[in-house]
């Protein structure tokens, strides 16, 4: 089915590729882990919210990675005006929005400063829950009120941020891959764009062919896109880490082929091989036929597409061989830090506000990413009529019955690790260096880290 578009004026236009303290401190990293364990939660307390006066608002800093992307920016400060502006004036929450770069919370944890929640990359959890006092939900939310809450969130995308069998985060602003198409220069090309490439192995025959005949480059992919290369390893039939997480075990016969096929396509010069964000500006300004990216682009595309005078088109993220994609999430998710009773009564009213239906009909509607509760989707009172209108979200949530997630790398080393892996997949599709010895030495240097 044909996927066309027309521009979301409530939506921005530049493309997205994923201060202050308030009225109480959590204190120092020592003192937040040891919150952990003290009695900071509200799971015996029958009715939470009887522990909040909205005579004595009690202030809740959220550090939001999202503030700090003009495409994002908008649609997130409504979301926390929203709560202020109802629930949080219902029951005495005020939430102050903090841009972070991914870093500054950890800086202000160490530093001493309040901080109650953090959208968070998912490979950064475990890392963040071990050496900067983030708490389990379990631990420190009603588990009657927690229950109820998940009750309406695919299961899959509960599972994302689980450790050790605890939530120490809840899936927050989300998506998979999909695969952008210019129409045109399909046509162009003599190529049908509402019957696009299903496997790796056909849209690398699709970017040959319109590079021929158009001049064109076939595919935008950024070899550092991160999150979407270990969907190409679970597509193949392989892993990232074992069960256990003790070892990595990504450098097998499967993968090897699976990049090879990838390395072809910049081989063979008919797919841009930069940045994340330049391939994404390729593809935007009609230099490039396909493009794999997440649905949090989808107002950025739309508007070049306008501009443009360029059809596009959507499908799914391709297969390898006979195996269907298994894409992983991108985006976020959220953690959070309790130093009292009514601390935590607090963040939980924020918490079910922004993951509940009014909340991601918001992120969905004016960000792009996955309503996480696929019902509002189909209810006319929410997202129905927005998702009708843009239909490759509905890709996107078809893709949801089969996410896998995103590594969430051990807390110990993790981060050394993850750099010699991205490092060395960009080695291995970008040089001369062969495939599987560059796969090789860095799963060997990667357990060596995460064997100290």
């Amino acid at each position: 089915m044909k996927k066309c578009f027309c521009i979301l004026t409530t939506m921005a236009l530049t493309a997205a590729l994923l201060t202050g303290c308030g009225n109480t401190g959590t204190g120092s990293q020592t003192a937040a882990n040891a919150a952990a364990d003290s009695g900071t939660g509200i799971q015996n307390v029958d009715d939470s919210s009887s522990l909040l006066d909205p005579e004595n608002p009690i202030t809740v800093t959220f550090y939001s990675y999202s503030l700090g992307y003009p495409s994002m920016k908008d649609g997130m400060e409504h979301l926390i005006s929203s709560f202020n502006e109802t629930i949080g004036a219902e029951k005495g929450v005020i939430v102050e929005g903090i841009t972070d770069d991914m870093t500054k919370f950890r800086t202000d944890i160490q530093a001493g400063n309040q901080v109650d929640v953090v959208q968070m990359p998912f490979g950064q959890l475990d890392s963040a829950r071990t050496s900067l006092g983030f708490q389990a939900y379990e631990d420190i939310f009603p588990s009657d009120e927690l229950a109820e809450h998940l009750s309406g969130i695919s299961e899959n995308a509960q599972a994302l941020a689980k450790i050790d069998g605890k939530m120490y985060a809840l899936a927050f602003t989300f998506s998979t891959p999909i695969l952008y198409i210019n129409g045109n220069l399909f046509l162009e090309a003599g190529l049908d764009p509402e019957n696009p490439p299903t496997t790796w192995a056909e849209m690398l025959d699709y970017a040959k062919t319109i590079k021929e005949t158009t001049g064109v480059n076939g595919l935008a992919f950024s070899p550092a896109n991160g999150w979407v290369t270990e969907g190409i390893i679970y597509t193949a039939g392989s892993d990232m880490l074992s069960e256990d997480k003790s070892e990595a075990v990504f450098a097998n016969e499967k993968t090897f082929a699976a990049f090879e096929t990838w390395k072809e396509f910049y081989t063979s010069g008919c797919a841009v091989a930069e940045t994340d964000s330049e391939a994404a500006q390729e593809f935007m300004a009609g230099n490039a036929a396909m493009h794999i990216q997440s649905t949090s682009m989808l107002s950025g595309i739309i508007a070049a597409s306008e501009s443009g005078g360029w059809e596009l088109y959507g499908a799914a993220m391709p297969g390898i061989g006979d195996n269907e994609a298994v894409p992983v999430n991108s985006g976020s998710c959220l953690a959070v830090r309790s130093d009292s009773p009514e601390k935590a009564a607090a963040i939980w009213e924020f918490i079910k506000y922004v993951t509940g239906d009014d909340g991601y009909t918001i992120i969905t509607s004016e960000i792009g990413y996955l309503p996480l509760r696929t019902y509002l989707a189909d209810d006319p009172a929410y997202l129905k009529d927005f998702v009708d209108q843009y239909p490759l979200l509905r890709i996107n949530l078809e893709q949801l019955e089969r996410i896998r997630p995103v590594t969430i790398w051990p807390a110990k080393n993790g981060t050394e690790a993850f750099s010699v892996f991205t490092d060395a997949v960009q080695k291995a599709l970008t040089s001369d260096n062969d495939v599987e010895e560059v796969l090789t030495q860095a799963q060997e240097d990667i357990n060596a880290l995460l064997q100290q």
